[in-house]
This record gives C-alpha cells, sequence and structure tokens, in this order.
C-alpha cells in the first residue's frame, strides 16, 4: 500500500523543478523587502553605485560601468535609495539563477536545470556575499551564465540569434568586469577544440557574434584607452603582484580562494549524491547524448582556467586572489558536473542536495535580515546601524536647506545622505590629505553655485586633518556636532559621532 501511495503522490520537490519560478519570485520578493526595510545605511559597493549613478558616463574610475549604467535608470524611477539598490541587485541575482537554469536546460532535465542554479547558490561568493555588499561581481555572473546558456543553445541548435546573443554576453561580460576577458579567451580556446563546438560556432553568420560585441563594447572601448591607468590601477594593486616573488604564498592564496567559493558546494554535492558520484553507468551515459561533446567542452575549458590561475601565480607573481574573481570562473562547474556523472540525474537521486539548497536559501535570508541586529550584539556597529533618518532630520532641524553639495569624509557617508536628500549631489573625499583637490573638484561642479555646500565627517571612521584641509580652501567656520544613538543596538548608549559644517550659498568664496 506504502508503495502505490508513493507512485501516485506527486513528491513536493518535484513541484520545485516543475515551477521553479514561484520559488525565484518569492525568495527574490523577500530579500527586496529585507533590505530595503532593516536599514538606510549603505556598504561600500551599495554606496559607491549610489554616488556613481548620479550621472552617466563612458566610465567611472577602475570599473567598468554597466552596472551603474543600469543603476541609474533604476534611481531614476526609485529616486537614489535603498529601494533602488535592492531591486536592481536582486533583479540580476534572480536572471543569474534564470540563465543557470536556461543553460541547464539545455542539457538536462527540469531537476538537472533546478540543481544547475541551485549549485550557484551554494557557492558563497553568489548566495552570501552577493546579499551583503556586491554589484559588479552579481552583473558578471549573469553575463557569465547567459553566455554558457547561448553557447549550449547553439551547439544544440545553431541559429543566427544565438550567435547575436553570444555576442551580447560577451560584451555585456566586458562591461561588467575586465577579468571576463580571461573566461572568454578560455570559452573560445576550449570550444575550438571540440568539433561539434567549432562546426557550431564557425557555421554560416559566424560573425555576428563579434560585429554585435564590437559594436556595444566600443563606446566604452574608446573611453578606456584614454583612462587605461585610471581604471586598471586599483585591481593590480588589490592582486599584489610581489616584487619579492612568493609562490608558495600565491599558490597558498589560490587555494584558500577555491575552496572558500567552491567547498559548501562540494560538501553539499558529496553529502547529498553519496553513493551516486561514484556511480558511472552506460544507461547514464546513454541517457545523456550530448555527454560526447561537452564533457570534453567543461574539462577542457576548466583545464585552461586552472592553467591560466596558475600562470598568474608562477610567471605573473600574483600573491592574491579574491572570492569574486574566482566565480564567474568556475560558475559553469554545476553543469559541469551532471555532464561528467549523468546518473546523478536519475529519478531517486539527489533529494538530500534540494534539501540543503533550500536550507541554505533560508539561512542566507535569515542572516542578511539579521545583519545590523547582530552587528549591535557584537557591540561593533556598522553603517546598518547609522541612524541616517535621524541624522537627517536633524541636519533639517539645523537649517540645513537639502540642495547644493554634499561632499563626506567617505563615499558611504555621502551616498548615505544623498538617499534622504535626493536634490543634492554628493562626493566622498576620503583622503584627507588630498581634500584640498577634492573641494576644487566640488567648487566647479554645476550643482555647487548659489546652492551651497555640506561638509560631514563620521567619527568611527575618523580622516586625519580632512578638517585642516577643507579650511585651506574654505573660510574658517565653527564645526557643529551631532551626537545620535546607533539603530539595532541590544542595549542604548553607543551613539554615532558626526562633525559637519553647512555653509549657506551666500557664505561661500
Amino acid at each position: 500500500m506504502a508503495s502505490t501511495n508513493s507512485i501516485h503522490r506527486p513528491e513536493w520537490q518535484q513541484a520545485l523543478y516543475s515551477r521553479p519560478w514561484i520559488g525565484l519570485l518569492l525568495l527574490s520578493f523577500a530579500h527586496i523587502a529585507s533590505r530595503s526595510l532593516i536599514s538606510s545605511g549603505m556598504k561600500w559597493d551599495e554606496s559607491e553605485q549610489i554616488l556613481w549613478a548620479q550621472n552617466l558616463s563612458l566610465g567611472y574610475g577602475p570599473q567598468p560601468p554597466l552596472y551603474s549604467w543600469i543603476q541609474w535608470a533604476v534611481c531614476q524611477l526609485l529616486g537614489p535609495s535603498v529601494l533602488a539598490l535592492a531591486v536592481l541587485k536582486h533583479a540580476l541575482i534572480a536572471l543569474t539563477y534564470c540563465f543557470a537554469w536556461l543553460a541547464g536546460r539545455q542539457l538536462f532535465n527540469e531537476k538537472g536545470a533546478w540543481w544547475t542554479a541551485a549549485g550557484l547558490l551554494l557557492m558563497p561568493p553568489f548566495g552570501w556575499d552577493s546579499l551583503r555588499d556586491q554589484t559588479h561581481t552579481v552583473m558578471v555572473t549573469a553575463m557569465t551564465m547567459g553566455l554558457w546558456w547561448a553557447v549550449l543553445r547553439q551547439v544544440q541548435r545553431p541559429q543566427a540569434l544565438n550567435l547575436v546573443l553570444i555576442g551580447i554576453f560577451c560584451s555585456l561580460g566586458m562591461l561588467s568586469k575586465y577579468s571576463y576577458a580571461m573566461l572568454i579567451g578560455a570559452l573560445f580556446v576550449a570550444a575550438m577544440s571540440v568539433p561539434r563546438v567549432r562546426s557550431a560556432l564557425l557555421c554560416r553568420g559566424w560573425w555576428l557574434a563579434p560585429l554585435t560585441g564590437v559594436l556595444l563594447l566600443a563606446p566604452h572601448a574608446f573611453w578606456l584607452a584614454s583612462h587605461w591607468g585610471m581604471a586598471t590601477a586599483e585591481t593590480v594593486q588589490k592582486m599584489s603582484i610581489a616584487t619579492d616573488t612568493s609562490h608558495l604564498k600565491g599558490l597558498g592564496n589560490l587555494t584558500k580562494a577555491l575552496l572558500s567559493t567552491l567547498g559548501l558546494w562540494l560538501l553539499a554535492v558529496a553529502v547529498g549524491y553519496r553513493s551516486q558520484l561514484g556511480k558511472h553507468t552506460p544507461e547514464a551515459t546513454a541517457s545523456l547524448p550530448s555527454r560526447s561533446w561537452a564533457l570534453p567542452l567543461f574539462q577542457r575549458y576548466l583545464l585552461i582556467i586552472a592553467l591560466c590561475l596558475l600562470g598568474m601565480v608562477l610567471a605573473a607573481d600574483v600573491t592574491d586572489f579574491k572570492q569574486r574573481w574566482i566565480l564567474p570562473l568556475t560558475a559553469c562547474l554545476p553543469i559541469a558536473l551532471y555532464v561528467w556523472r549523468p546518473a546523478l540525474l536519475e529519478p531517486e537521486a539527489g533529494k538530500t542536495f534540494t534539501t540543503i539548497a533550500l536550507a541554505f536559501s533560508l539561512i542566507f535570508l535569515t542572516m542578511a535580515t539579521l545583519r545590523p541586529w547582530y552587528a549591535g550584539w557584537k557591540n561593533a556597529p556598522d553603517e546598518l546601524n547609522h541612524p541616517i533618518r535621524e541624522l537627517a532630520r536633524q541636519l533639517s532641524a539645523s537649517g540645513y536647506a537639502g540642495q547644493g553639495l554634499i561632499v563626506g569624509s567617505d563615499h558611504m557617508l555621502a551616498a548615505m545622505l544623498h538617499s534622504r536628500f535626493p536634490a543634492t549631489y554628493a562626493m566622498g573625499c576620503p583622503d584627507g590629505q588630498q581634500v584640498q583637490q577634492c573641494l576644487a573638484q566640488a567648487k566647479t561642479h554645476p550643482a555647487h553655485p548659489g546652492s551651497g555646500i555640506l561638509l560631514i565627517t563620521r567619527l568611527d571612521k575618523p580622516v586625519p586633518n580632512w578638517w585642516s584641509g577643507v579650511f585651506t580652501v574654505l573660510p574658517a567656520t565653527p564645526v557643529q556636532a551631532l551626537s545620535i544613538p546607533y539603530e539595532k543596538m541590544p542595549v542604548p548608549g553607543r551613539s554615532a559621532q558626526y562633525q559637519y559644517v553647512w555653509i549657506a550659498s551666500k557664505a561661500q568664496p
């Protein structure tokens, strides 16, 4: 009787596989609501986008412009707000899962496609760090999975539309992160080495892909050519290219980055599939006819990526690697896993893996929601604990007009205040020694003449000699102080300390 009921009663997990969009929409809306409601504060990357999205530009310093272009458009609709940040971020996260599902669906059944997308959630740089404070990494991961979908789709069903899509994803990926070039190169070399894939990519109309990519990338490429040093200096610095070569340190940091990126997913795979991982039968292989070309494609791509990363350590003396750099390069591993072991796609396999993925989706949502309270419980308040609404109210009560320029001692404070006073133009000036240059730039900005300027610092992130630098450019003015209790603190007592000067338009030089 029990076996008969199991045959006729649909499994709840099967409903997830057949209707994945429902769960994805619910999760996305939950994250948007959570981020919008828990705090008006902004972290590093978030506040950077609020400032950059004040205007359209072909380039924004060390980062490609695509994310900021889209953020600008969202801010036109929703204002420079936490809601605008959350809507764009979680729309891109959802889009990444969609592209991963579509890529998996080119090769597998609905369950395999669901697991392909769920594998990304179990990679902490995407599943968790993207919720904390990531922007360009989210965008480039979405373009990565979009490119894999377009390539696999072209191999399965060659047509001109797929070639255009390949060109679009290549160019948009480069407009998301410059490191995307390594992924494109590795995928191209791997694809050219597999006859079935090569013939599909070089079929009639192949030129549509490079033409589309060049047309979309050209405007920013012209800007990049004249701003190359500014665009690459920060990345080179973060990579910590050693003058005194330390290959052991580089290999250690590379291994650490790989394990921190893939470790949770690998553990979930080991627990979720257990005995099926070693199962390799002719029947399972026959059930996946595309394996004959997909397996060598993924194997060679991953081998090329591994050689490139090793080359960065041994030949270029790179000693530091970030998880967010590794994520796009290895995001295809869930697809590669099921190509390598088709037995994992059998009807009774993987129920535990699905449960683990669902559990971590709720764990990450809970962690993201409780972040400011956790920081308060540790007595280590950060930007999400800053009382921005009350700060804005007290500034207004003291006579601040909410117009003109805001110059903050860091870009996070400037962006948070800009979200409360959207009629302003905000700038972050974090270097006390360069504050004079920052103010000189501020004075020439169109928002400055006749509108006043608010200068403000936060004492939890003090900038040495900031005010002395200010008053070498602007007339000496008494500095006002505000002390406002942090939000989400379990025991009241600690307060955020601010210092500010509001120079009305008629008092300006």
